[in-house]
């Protein structure tokens, strides 16, 4: 078996599934190699390295974090890193074929800001690539708008679907991939020994007293789902 060049780096990927629905994802769009791709909040740099090793692409990484992106980029990678805080980016309009935000859309406060700067930055048809949790069913109490963890700022798809469209974007594959956030759950119970040990490392250990201690007592069970909508233009 071929071993990628996340696995020979030892990044860790932090998500379920690891780089399964990157690559899904991949299938689903239209790029070819040498165009300019964007991971929106790239952490220690899995995505990238992979798009640009593995894929072929121009890649630009952005993370919040120094910590994060100084270690992605401690070693010589071949895309380019800097930290930089959703919603606003340093790029100009229409500068990439595909932006990757995975796991990341929940944690950030104004989603709908968020998404018209991806919008912006995206050239026509380009395509927007999202993973993350969601909600199934009804949506839940509000909670603080500034989310903590990626569950406290998980939403349902019935509230999700409308702000990727209101943005500009057609949805064209809206995926459940739910089973990878079980087996996921199963590993770190596995290793660590307790569900509380899972929710603490999905959420950075974070205790937060919103969806995800609801989460961790079992009173509201997450989904995950893979989204590839295009930048519709006129």
């Amino acid at each position: 078996m071929r071993i990628s060049s996340v696995q020979a780096a030892g990044i860790e990927t932090h998500r379920p599934g690891g780089l399964t629905l990157t690559r899904a994802a991949l299938d689903h769009c239209s790029l070819a190699p040498g165009d300019r791709v964007l991971d929106a909040g790239c952490g220690y740099g899995a995505t990238c390295t992979f798009l640009h090793e593995d894929a072929g692409f121009k890649v630009f990484g952005i993370d919040a974090s120094e910590k994060r992106i100084s270690r992605a980029t401690a070693r010589p990678t071949g895309w380019d890193g800097l930290r930089a805080r959703l919603p606003r980016l340093p790029f100009a309009p229409a500068s990439f074929g595909a932006i990757f935000c995975e796991c990341v859309l929940s944690l950030v406060p104004d989603k709908p800001g968020c998404l018209a700067t991806f919008f912006e930055l995206l050239q026509p048809e380009g395509h927007l690539v999202l993973t993350d949790l969601y909600i199934p069913g009804a949506a839940p109490a509000a909670l603080d708008p500034s989310p903590l963890t990626c569950l406290d700022g998980a939403l349902t798809k019935t509230d999700l679907t409308p702000i990727i469209e209101q943005a500009g974007f057609k949805i064209r594959i809206w995926e459940d991939h739910t089973p990878l956030l079980k087996q996921m759950a199963c590993e770190m119970v596995f290793k660590h020994g307790s569900l509380e040990n899972f929710w603490k490392k999905l959420t950075g250990d974070v205790l937060h007293c919103g969806l995800g201690s609801r989460c961790r007592t079992g009173e509201l069970k997450p989904g995950y789902c893979l989204i590839v909508a295009d930048k519709v233009t006129q």
